[in-house]
């Protein structure tokens, strides 16, 4: 699968959370349908990918970038892979698998956490 390291609304809306402050859902910032989405940092490594994607993503031992990798799916299916760079993108709880209504929380020094309803 091709990761797409220059998606700019992705790119610019993530930013603009962290310059300004601010909250949102991440599926603000996509231009595309899905319905599940996983992240996994620069020390991710291919086996532990391809595991939680249940599909090939990157063909190295980890991912080429000093960032984040995001692996969007619809309907269980990966249907893109965007590379966001540097690493700022948190979970509280390692987890690693979200649904489309994730939000990206402010978390300080410049990261946003990925966080879901409580009922989840």
């Amino acid at each position: 699968m091709a990761i797409d390291y220059n998606d700019q609304r992705l790119d610019r809306g993530l930013r603009s959370l962290v310059l300004e402050h601010r909250s949102g859902r991440l599926s603000e910032f996509t231009s595309w349908d899905w319905d599940e989405v996983h992240l996994f940092d620069e020390y991710s490594d291919r086996e532990f990918i391809e595991n939680t994607v249940g599909a090939p993503v990157i063909r190295s031992r980890y991912p080429d970038s000093k960032g984040n990798l995001l692996v969007f799916k619809l309907k269980g299916e990966p249907i893109k892979a965007a590379g966001i760079s540097p690493d700022f993108l948190r979970t509280e709880d390692h987890r690693v698998t979200f649904p489309s209504d994730v939000m990206l929380e402010p978390w300080g020094d410049g990261c946003l956490m990925l966080t879901v309803a409580a009922s989840r």
